[in-house]
């Protein structure tokens, strides 16, 4: 194994471990966002409890509500693609090389997913913002940068995927 290969396999490890750490995080904060919706709801019938609530801030229940739902979409979001990333580095590592045609197909598809699924989520965040009345204090970006450079570094790998057989 040539030293850059070797470069290349540990980065890919240690993205790999990384990835698995940020899954976990953002595992944790989909549960906290998901316990907070449900106490939300939990209160919602409770009108001593949403008087109260009401009365501490600036946030209507229904704003609060809406705060948790984005939380929980934008979560679960980034688990599918943290998830897919986490994938491609143990398909990666298994197979010694970031150069072969499977590995640099599912590159691309991750390059992909990180445009859309920041859209998707942009969108459905936009929507429950605008129903909650919360207005334009949701500020997301989407990773269109990122994943257009993955797109194109994956036919990088494909030609070298070319290259290791002949």
């Amino acid at each position: 194994m040539s030293k850059n290969l070797e470069t290349i396999q540990k980065i890919s490890k240690v993205l790999g471990v990384i990835t698995k750490v940020l899954f976990i995080m953002t595992l944790v904060g989909a549960v906290c966002s998901l316990a907070a919706l449900v106490f939300m709801f939990v209160c919602n019938g409770n009108a001593d409890m949403v008087t109260k609530i009401e009365s501490n801030g600036k946030y209507t229940m229904g704003q609060i509500i809406g705060y948790c739902i984005i939380g929980v979409v934008v979560c679960i979001t980034h688990l599918i693609v943290l998830k897919a990333h986490r994938n491609y580095f143990l398909m990666e590592q298994k197979a010694g090389t970031p150069f072969t045609t499977e590995g640099a197909k599912a590159f691309r598809a991750l390059g992909i997913m990180n445009i859309v699924a920041p859209m998707v989520c942009i969108i459905v965040s936009s929507i429950i913002a605008s129903v909650s009345k919360i207005g334009d204090e949701i500020h997301m970006e989407a990773g269109i940068g990122i994943g257009v450079a993955m797109i194109l570094l994956s036919f990088v790998l494909a030609y070298g995927a070319e290259l290791e057989k002949k």
